[in-house]
């Protein structure tokens, strides 16, 4: 039986990429630009890229010599000013080429195309790497920039709730609540699509769902599950996995295929949600 992480939702309503070369949009006479993080590595690097300290870009190794890339847009994680770039090796082996790459509208991406703001190579080992980078931006929407810094135990207690919550949505198909809790995406994503409503995204997402979470599936038992809560986004945001590492919010490895759901959270005005 497959044990293969297949995240339709991931697939669906994500902007992350593995392939050598892609047109962003054919439109040469278009001059919008794209900022990408790029990932390539060789002889069985893996390694995760953060921007601002949120994951952004992962490139995992499926062999001791292979070689590979990934790449994904950085819009939802730039703020305007000074951008930590933070690459961190989760293999001591092989070599990674991080690239931070601006694009025209119908651009090819590739190792050797765009506008190279900084490249960061990396002989993995157990040593992070962290650069900083000024970038003009009035991304000032970002919801995760205005989520609250979490340090105290009781807002640990009150996103452990949020946690199982959702999970129990996930296991009875709730998909509107999944979507409800989805709000923020949702609303950052009405800045980039102007000719379409809030409604008209919700129902693309509870259709998405609908289809992945479809009542066949089976879900590990909770309380079989150990949650861990990853600060990340300098505390503002938490990464929600499991202590193996893999997704938390996910069906059971049980199943052919295991669908993944979102694993980053916030809270604004006392309420939890997801975020990019």
């Amino acid at each position: 039986m497959k044990n293969l992480q297949f995240g339709l939702l991931l697939l669906v309503f994500t902007l992350n990429f593995s392939f050598q070369k892609k047109a962003i949009i054919m439109n040469e006479k278009n001059t919008e630009k794209f900022l990408y993080i790029e990932i390539y590595g060789e002889k069985g690097a893996s390694t995760e890229v953060r921007l601002n300290d949120i994951p952004a870009c992962n490139l995992s190794a499926e062999g001791d010599n292979s070689s590979g890339n990934s790449f994904t847009q950085a819009k939802y994680y730039i703020k305007p000013g000074i951008n930590t770039i933070s690459v961190y090796p989760l293999s001591k082996k092989g070599k990674s080429t991080i690239r931070f790459v601006r694009y025209t509208k119908g651009e090819f991406t590739g190792r050797d195309k765009g506008e190279e703001l900084i490249k960061i190579i990396v002989e993995n080992s157990d040593t992070p790497v962290h650069k900083k980078i000024e970038l003009p931006s009035d991304n000032k929407k970002l919801a995760w920039m205005h989520t609250d810094i979490i340090t105290d135990d009781e807002s640990k207690k009150e996103a452990l709730e949020f946690v199982k919550k959702t999970y129990q949505y996930l296991q009875k198909n709730n998909i509107k609540e999944m979507v409800s809790a989805l709000d923020p995406i949702l609303s950052y994503e009405l800045i980039f699509k102007p000719n379409t409503t809030k409604d008209k995204l919700a129902e693309e997402w509870e259709k998405g769902l609908g289809m992945a979470f479809n009542g066949d599936n089976i879900f590990d038992d909770i309380n079989t599950i150990s949650i861990q809560l990853i600060p990340i986004a300098d505390g503002k945001l938490f990464q929600v996995k499991r202590k193996d590492g893999s997704m938390f919010f996910r069906t059971s490895d049980k199943n052919e295929y295991t669908v993944g759901f979102r694993d980053i959270i916030g809270r604004k005005d006392g309420v939890w949600k997801f975020y990019h």
